[in-house]
């Protein structure tokens, strides 16, 4: 697929700014990654997460939730929706299981924490077992990594809202917006493919052979289940804040209002007679 002006401008952009990140890198910010947290933002019906230790539980709105190593699992109806230390939005709907894999971050200072950017190096790698989830992940550090695990290969996604479908007869990744960049590498890595949004691939395995489809879309074209998944998970991304602590410690979860909490009507403590 012949690469867009803009695309070939995003990769170059990423690029550059992982050099100078790497180079700018002190003692202090090189130490040892731990296990990143999520927050739960939403959370409906019948939900299972099961810890690296296999213990499981289901979750409660605003729990903190440690990933790394652990499988959630939803019902019909349901869904969940949490917000990454390294803030990266994640959307699981119903009849949905998905496997964290890894998920560590380096801990960061409170000079590095911000809500326009991620804070410091994290690397999240997921594999969808099938049905759908969401991810917004568009302040990722270029040095991070967020990668899904397939079958048919893995996607790196670079800046994303992305929705990925899998079923028993193919697997759909959507970059939702022009903003969103991922590269598909296949199963040994002597391919791969670069896709900028808002566009589709499509793959699934044909007698041992894997087929591989993509989609120009545009923003009217682009299903609206996949724009409010997408929108949702996006959200769920800016609803909380992570502050930093003491050095080597986890962040603090902040959850952060509403800009419709501030628009209610205030209650008045007296009344004029008219």
């Amino acid at each position: 697929m012949p690469l867009k002006a803009h695309s070939v401008w995003h990769a170059l952009r990423a690029l550059t700014t992982a050099i100078v990140l790497s180079a700018g890198l002190c003692p202090a910010q090189a130490q040892a990654m731990t296990d990143g947290i999520a927050v739960v933002t939403s959370e409906q019906g019948a939900i299972q997460i099961t810890d690296e230790n296999g213990h499981s539980f289901s979750p409660n709105l605003h729990q903190t939730l440690l990933l790394n190593g652990s499988r959630i699992q939803t019902g019909e109806g349901a869904h969940l929706f949490m917000a990454l230390s390294n803030g990266v939005g994640v959307g699981i709907k119903g009849n949905s299981e998905v496997v964290f894999e890894s998920y560590q971050q380096r801990p960061f200072s409170a000079k590095q924490q911000s809500i326009r950017h991620e804070p410091s190096k994290s690397e999240l790698s997921l594999q969808i077992t099938q049905g759908t989830i969401a991810l917004a992940g568009n302040r990722l550090s270029p040095i991070s990594e967020l990668l899904v695990d397939l079958p048919s290969g893995t996607i790196r996604i670079h800046s994303a809202n992305c929705v990925v479908q899998r079923n028993d007869l193919e697997t759909v990744v959507t970059a939702c917006d022009k903003e969103s960049t991922f590269t598909y590498y296949s199963p040994n890595k002597t391919t791969r493919e670069f896709f900028v949004g808002p566009e589709r691939l499509r793959l699934n395995e044909a007698n041992g052979q894997i087929v591989l489809k993509t989609e120009s879309m545009t923003p009217a074209t682009l299903p609206e289940e996949c724009q409010q998944l997408a929108a949702a998970t996006q959200q769920a991304s800016q609803r909380v804040f992570f502050k930093a602590t003491a050095p080597g410690e986890t962040p603090q979860p902040v959850l952060i209002v509403s800009p419709d909490y501030f628009e209610q009507p205030a209650a008045r403590p007296y009344q004029f007679n008219e």
